[in-house]
């Protein structure tokens, strides 16, 4: 420091060195002023992979603010470095690299779903489901008319259609879920009853179960298998660019339930919260479901900045840049991701206790007012109402930007760069408006897990356009395809292993659909339609994929053909 005082004088933005014989981390331009200011490396965090690079965390505590002019009084805190209308923020370099580990899958659509929509997961779903059904039939002793007397085990096969019929109804959005076996022309849909029966369908998503764990937690048991397959699967083979974006995402949901919240900014006001880590494509990298109970580990006082590093566990000490809302940032929580090597920007609340006396000051319109303090900047700016916000990348900077209406206003760089990337999930919320599936009367943990499989496949087809090398599809095309390959190829390749599967109880059943006019509906026999006969007949098998129509003497030669 000098030996006597003299006008302050702004610093240039630095770049980060790192020695990697002494481990330290210092500045380029500042040896001279800074002594080196980095502690040993958390041994704890860094151990958990052996990915990340060897960057020691941040401890600015040495730095002299001295000679900047003070605006706030620290005698409470003498420790503590005062704001400053004059500083710096830190040039961090991102370390990772973004990739896909599935690109030798395939190049279809399909080969993309079947990656992320594994066959030993889909054969748990079964299991859990065919257990469900058994613990119904015992428990609640159903009429003989119940749709669970009938139930025949389901299959990896049968599952992908009903998921096909499932991503179909958010194609064709009917009020009711009986109307898409409505017979009347007004409603006629006939793919549905060509796949699966209404009865069949309903008694699926009466009996979709995913653990049979009972212990602990119930609220966190049931709907946990979802969410950790769909973490770890994007954790295994994924890796985002350097914007990320963490935001709040609601499930619609009206039950008196635990974890049921009140969200106003959000379309779905009311029901279950899930804090989501996307990156600012839309891709979504993970997400936590905030489940209100007492075994909640980010939940009560301060839960927030628990929701933060619990989202980026995997994702720190590489010189990402994360944006987030008012609700999460503070001065503290920046200060740490800092010393972790990430980046934070965002919008920030008026009312915290380490803000500066800026943010309660009156500013004129058009004018920014910065402080700065420890690597950290937060700034107050006013184009129709004042905005707060905080930033550890961008220094105090107004930057050019054009409005919708083609009007170029300018902004500081912090704001700029927070409305460019913080859109992904409001993005990913309006695509799920026009692909609804929310509509039908479920248990939450059945929600929470149809609302997975709809974000596994819009990152499948986010995955699908980037990495694929092959024309960039329309989400409505690309929905299309897979529901296609599911209902038809996935019926056509069980067909034949169904017939001699001794675990499905093949009988011959009277066909119930009626036609417009009343009458029953007939269908051709296809055994005997390989001779070249056509015989109409009013008995089919429900067990067999499509249904198809038999007469009586042909039943039992269908189904002992190889």
């Amino acid at each position: 420091m000098d030996s006597e005082p003299g006008p302050s004088r702004p610093r240039q933005q630095q770049t980060c060195v790192v020695d990697s014989d002494n481990e330290k981390l210092y500045f380029e331009d500042d040896f001279e002023e800074y002594s080196d200011f980095s502690d040993e490396v958390e041994s704890s965090s860094l151990s958990e992979d052996e990915n990340i690079w060897p960057v020691p965390s941040l401890n600015f505590s040495s730095l002299d603010f001295s000679r900047h002019r003070a605006t706030q009084s620290t005698s409470n805190q003498p420790s503590a470095s005062p704001w400053c209308t004059i500083g710096n923020v830190h040039n961090l370099i991102f370390t990772k690299n973004n990739f896909f580990l599935g690109q030798r899958a395939g190049t279809s659509p399909i080969d993309y779903f079947n990656f992320f929509f594994e066959t030993e997961f889909l054969q748990m779903i079964c299991v859990e489901t065919n257990a469900q059904a058994e613990r119904l039939f015992l428990n609640n002793r159903p009429k003989f008319a119940s749709m669970i007397i009938n139930w025949r085990t389901l299959t990896v096969g049968e599952l992908k259609i009903f998921l096909g019929l499932l991503f179909h109804m958010g194609s064709i959005p009917l009020n009711r879920i009986q109307d898409y076996w409505n017979m009347h022309h007004l409603f006629s849909i006939p793919i549905f009853t060509k796949k699966m029966l209404p009865n069949r369908f309903l008694g699926i998503m009466r009996c979709l179960h995913f653990t049979s764990d009972t212990e602990g937690d119930a609220v966190n048991n049931k709907g946990r298998h979802v969410l950790d397959y769909f973490n770890k699967k994007m954790e295994d083979c994924y890796y985002p660019g350097k914007e990320l974006i963490l935001d709040e995402s609601m499930v619609l949901c009206g039950d008196r339930m635990i974890c049921r919240r009140y969200v106003k900014n959000k379309r779905y006001k009311h029901g279950i919260r899930l804090y989501m880590l996307a990156e600012s494509n839309g891709i979504v990298l993970r997400f936590y479901l905030h489940t209100g109970s007492k075994n909640d580990k980010v939940d009560g006082e301060g839960h927030a900045t628990e929701v933060v590093f619990n989202l980026l566990k995997n994702y720190l000490y590489s010189g990402h840049s994360l944006y987030m809302d008012k609700f999460y940032n503070s001065y503290q929580l920046t200060r740490k991701l800092l010393k972790k090597y990430t980046y934070c920007t965002g919008m920030l609340s008026k009312n915290l206790k380490q803000n500066p006396t800026i943010a309660r000051a009156k500013i004129q319109k058009g004018e920014n007012v910065s402080y700065f303090r420890e690597g950290v900047h937060v700034g107050k700016w006013k184009d129709k109402y004042s905005e707060l916000y905080i930033s550890s990348e961008y220094p105090n900077r107004m930057v050019s930007v054009t409005n919708t209406r083609n009007q170029i206003k300018e902004k500081p760089e912090a704001i700029a760069k927070y409305n460019e990337f913080m859109t992904s999930i409001d993005h990913q919320e309006l695509i799920f408006s026009y692909y609804p599936c929310k509509r039908m009367k479920l248990h939450w943990y059945a929600k929470i897990a149809i609302h997975t499989f709809h974000l596994l496949l819009l990152n499948t087809y986010k995955i699908y356009n980037k990495f694929s090398g092959q024309p960039r599809m329309s989400l409505h095309e690309y929905r299309l395809s897979i529901i296609n390959l599911l209902l038809f190829e996935t019926a056509h390749n069980i067909a034949v292993q169904n017939r001699n599967n001794t675990n499905v109880f093949h009988r011959i059943g009277l066909i119930t659909e009626r036609l417009e006019n009343g009458p029953l509906r007939r269908k051709y026999c296809c055994q005997c339609s390989k001779y070249k006969k056509l015989t109409e007949t009013m008995w089919h098998c429900p067990a067999c994929p499509q249904e198809p129509g038999l007469c009586v003497d042909c039943f039992n030669s269908y189904h002992s053909y190889i």
